[in-house]
């Protein structure tokens, strides 16, 4: 996945940068890396399993944007 890929998956699962972290088990910094350089090999897969489910089964994983601060 690149760094582009990425970022395009982050946006359609509602997902910032930051808040992509706990969600990939790194730190913040890490998350924004992964925008400017592609994520490592678990990370880019957790983001395409979390792609493929369906969007009312996503909720197990990822607060709605309104609940997170």
């Amino acid at each position: 996945m690149t760094a582009n890929e990425y970022r395009a998956a982050l946006t359609k699962l509602g997902l910032s940068q930051v808040g992509a972290a706990p969600l990939l088990g790194v730190s913040p910094r890490t998350a924004q890396t992964y925008a400017a350089e592609g994520p490592s090999g678990p990370a880019a897969l957790a983001i395409r399993l979390l792609l493929e489910l369906p969007k009312e089964k996503r909720g197990k994983f990822i607060e709605p944007k309104s609940s997170r601060t």
